[in-house]
């Protein structure tokens, strides 16, 4: 399991957000890139980051992302990716994955990106009261779970990124109980985050949901609840 720290932007600031609402945002850093380089020297091996205002259609975070990627380290991004053009701008800057939420019920589209940059492609299922939520979080898709897992699946995903947003930004812990169905889905590999607080809550993932090939920390790093180097140890 790999332990992946979270950097969201929001006017190219490091934020994060309360259940992925806008209007309980906290700025961490008015400069990103002293986090990237603080997590690098600390030994993080990829960076997960979400451009916020690409994902709520209100421009983009480009001039720090691409500083970010000439810093040498792995990331995966997403955040407003909905066309071929802006997924190949992604991979040919060197990203390690490009991640997909609100488009993928779009059948061709996905297949499109499957086709041409297979493994460099990790769908986003983010999830509330059991459904599959679209546009930085904020419309009901009209999917449940276990559909959209076994449609994206039948396309040819091999990754997910599933978030709990009733825990994300919380740190009430992570939903063991709602997490263990995952186990069923063979085919594929699981990214999990939402509400981790504490080195408990990694270590738990380890022993009870095992098959989760990795974690996404985000305020519990910020707020100095969980240690960086201390979590990638326990990987």
């Amino acid at each position: 399991m790999i332990v992946i720290p979270a950097l969201d932007l929001l006017d190219g600031k490091a934020v994060r957000l309360y259940k992925g609402k806008k209007e309980y945002c906290k700025v961490y850093a008015d400069n990103p890139l002293c986090i990237v380089k603080k997590w690098k020297e600390e030994g993080a091996k990829l960076i997960h980051i979400v451009d916020l205002n690409a994902a709520f259609g209100e421009g983009d975070n480009m001039r720090i992302i691409k500083k970010i990627i000439k810093e040498k380290i792995n990331i995966e991004i997403g955040g407003g990716i909905r066309n071929i053009k802006k997924a190949k701008e992604f991979i040919d800057l060197g990203v390690k994955r490009i991640i997909i939420g609100s488009k993928i019920t779009d059948r061709y589209f996905l297949s499109q990106l499957i086709k041409n940059f297979s493994q460099k492609i990790a769908v986003s299922i983010d999830v509330f009261r059991g459904r599959f939520m679209r546009l930085g979080w904020r419309k009901n898709s009209g999917y449940s779970v276990s559909e959209i897992i076994s449609y994206v699946i039948a396309q040819g995903v091999k990754w997910i990124i599933y978030t709990d947003i009733h825990r994300d930004g919380t740190l009430k812990g992570v939903n063991i109980n709602r997490l263990k169905p995952l186990i069923k889905y063979k085919d594929v590999n699981f990214i999990i985050s939402g509400g981790i607080n504490s080195i408990k809550d990694i270590i738990l993932i380890k022993k009870q949901i095992p098959f989760i090939k990795g974690v996404i920390i985000g305020k519990a790093l910020y707020e100095n609840h969980i240690s960086l180097k201390e979590a990638l140890r326990l990987t």
